[in-house]
């Protein structure tokens, strides 16, 4: 803490005043980043009224942020799977910055009956961050993007995504 506030050329309780733990720091950190990735994410969806077109780049377009960028790669390098899995299990909030992100366009596609209209938001979106932290690790980070959105489009999608109704559905058995 004494680095940071020399650095940012401040008080060591200036530091504490807003952080009151190094863990807190580091989420801060953590969480400004996100809050951009995320931003940016969604902006540049190309087709953002398309579910199941969006939904893998709800994924492969964050974690395409990690590699290349030596703090994302030391955060999410195997040396810092505790890290990783501590996302996982509850950074209330990295959640709430997913939600706040991914929400709307989750909630456009409930709207729309394009996902399935039980989903709860909050939740689909806690599972969604949770697969994109296993592509993350190993050995999905080494697969290719293709590979990734392949598996994405044939799990996650199909899951999310109301598909057509079959032929037989709302027919009358004659049985």
């Amino acid at each position: 803490m004494a680095e940071v506030a020399d650095e940012a050329g401040v008080a060591r309780s200036t530091v504490y005043r807003y952080f009151s733990t190094r863990g807190d720091l580091i989420l801060g950190l953590l969480l400004k980043r996100v809050d951009a990735a995320l931003e940016a994410v969604v902006r540049s969806l190309p087709e953002p009224g398309d579910a199941a077109r969006c939904l893998p780049d709800l994924i492969l377009e964050p974690i395409g942020l990690v590699d290349g960028n030596p703090l994302n790669e030391a955060l999410f390098s195997p040396g810092s799977a505790a890290f990783v899995s501590s996302l996982e299990l509850g950074s209330e909030p990295l959640a709430a910055a997913s939600v706040r992100h991914f929400g709307p366009l989750l909630e456009r596609w409930q709207a729309e009956g394009q996902v399935h209209a039980d989903l709860d938001v909050d939740e689909t979106i806690r599972w969604i961050n949770a697969v994109a932290l296993l592509c993350l690790s190993p050995p999905w980070r080494s697969r290719t993007k293709e590979a990734k959105r392949e598996f994405l489009e044939r799990y996650l999608v199909r899951a999310l995504v109301v598909q057509g109704r079959p032929a037989n559905q709302g027919r009358r058995s004659d049985i």
